[in-house]
């Protein structure tokens, strides 16, 4: 798997700030269930367990992990439904 530190166009963005594990993964989950194959979303989180459990989740479900970026506070995810 090949992840990058660039942005990526989302479709949809899914704010998870504030929220600390398993929060961010279970809404995660929920909102990929509403979208459609090839759509792609950003998660936001603040959690630093997040990228890890968001890479471990992508393998699991076969979702693919596109890249991550981080600022000051928050890291970003995309993810693309597969």
């Amino acid at each position: 798997m090949t992840i990058t530190e660039k942005p990526m166009k989302a479709d949809f963005v899914l704010d998870c700030s504030g929220h600390l594990c398993p929060v961010p993964i279970l809404m995660t989950e929920e909102k990929m269930a509403d979208l459609k194959k090839g759509d792609v979303l950003e998660v936001i989180f603040t959690d630093p367990g997040a990228r890890s459990d968001l890479e471990a989740w992508c393998q699991g479900t076969g979702h693919a992990l596109l890249g991550f970026r981080n600022d000051k506070f928050k890291g970003f995810a995309s993810i693309r439904k597969n």
